[in-house]
């Protein structure tokens, strides 16, 4: 059965790398990060992509585009 908690940090990586979340829910997860070597390999990865992605140009993807992008991800790995 997979860690709730690390669900739950994982479910929110972008928001989280983003700073779209609450103070309290920011220092929550990266609490988490520092306690979990798997998330925290996780979260750089999802850094990098994003840096990688955001280098690529001005455009900004749509929010349509963006929820379906999250969608195959959790999809990918799983998640309901």
């Amino acid at each position: 059965m997979p860690n709730t908690k690390c669900e739950q940090a994982l479910d929110q990586i972008f928001e989280y790398i983003d700073h779209e979340l609450p103070d309290e829910e920011l220092r929550h997860i990266g609490d988490h990060l520092k306690e979990c070597p798997p998330c925290e390999a996780e979260h750089r990865i999802n850094e990098k992509i994003k840096n990688l992605v955001g280098n690529c140009g001005d455009e900004v993807a749509p929010d349509v585009l963006r929820a379906r992008v999250l969608a195959t991800i959790k999809s990918a790995r799983g998640d309901s």
